[in-house]
């Protein structure tokens, strides 16, 4: 029954990945795009990439990026998801809908709508943080052309479209947890942190580690917001491994390195997601066994 899942799956997913591979081994330039020929290298890519500092650099920043992304966004999703399970039945319905909105909207579309936001001349944000006085005239303060505040606001934006679905995720999975469960909790005394940490986290555990994974892959493949808004500038202090793999390959004509690039990010995923759910499933089976 899962043949067909498994044979669309090795379609969409094992092909490319295939040609990938393959692409990284070889010395595949513009030349190669007409005459079909590449030069095999076997890991003269791979060496290349890692004896490149700017590489280094690029993977520092993408590690720090995806953590800052992923500890935003589990730390406040379930701080928002637990609101929800509190407010009103009409406030948790607004909540609710403004957070789909977010959800739903095309990350074009949200990435432009984050630009116009800070743009220099007419940007909302300059002329509501003008006005407020705190920080002082900031009505042609351009934020993209400063690498921190650049990649700040990336990170924002990451958090902000990514939040809505971290936290309903886990509003529902919370719904799932019966009341008698904290009820008695607080009969034998439990506050809230106690009830937090020995009931609502073992619980939920299966879900925030599924979440934390598909965060960490979405973070680290994150490219749109980081290419509309930036393109990787100022002088490339906001580039990622998604943004490299991209410049290298297409700006740079460098098929076989841009491939090795995106050959390195896959490995990083798929070595951190195998070891996070075994180490995961471990804890749940001593937790079983306990």
């Amino acid at each position: 029954m899962i043949a067909p899942a498994v044979v669309a799956l090795l379609l969409i997913q094992g092909y490319p990945l295939v040609r990938l591979l393959v692409l990284s081994t070889q010395d595949f330039g513009p030349r190669s795009l007409f005459t079909g020929q590449a030069d095999f290298v076997g890991l003269g890519n791979f060496t290349e990439v890692f004896g490149d500092p700017d590489f280094r650099a690029v993977l520092v920043r993408t590690v720090v990026f995806t953590v800052l992304c992923v500890a935003l966004l589990m730390v406040l999703g379930f701080l928002l998801s637990h609101l929800l399970t509190g407010v009103a039945p009409w406030a948790r319905v607004m909540t609710t809908v403004c957070l789909v909105l977010v959800w739903a909207m095309p990350m074009v579309a949200a990435t432009l709508v984050w630009q116009w936001m800070y743009q220099p001349q007419y940007g909302v944000a300059n002329w509501l943080l003008t006005k407020l006085r705190i920080f002082g005239d900031l009505s042609a303060y351009d934020w993209f052309s400063h690498p921190n505040q650049a990649l700040g606001l990336i990170i924002l934006l990451t958090v902000w479209k990514g939040l809505p679905f971290v936290a309903l995720t886990l509003f529902a999975a919370r719904g799932q947890i019966s009341e008698s469960l904290y009820e008695a909790a607080r009969l034998d005394g439990a506050g809230t942190l106690q009830t937090f940490r020995h009931i609502t986290v073992p619980i939920l555990r299966p879900v925030l580690a599924i979440l934390t994974v598909l965060e960490v892959i979405w973070s680290m493949n994150s490219f749109t917001p980081i290419w509309v808004l930036t393109q990787g500038g100022p002088d490339g202090r906001t580039t990622t491994l998604g943004v490299l793999a991209y410049l290298t390959a297409f700006s740079r004509n460098d098929y076989g390195s841009g491939a090795s690039i995106a050959v390195v990010t896959v490995l990083i995923l798929a070595v951190f997601s195998v070891f996070y759910v075994r180490r995961i499933s471990d804890q749940a089976e001593q937790g079983g066994t306990a």
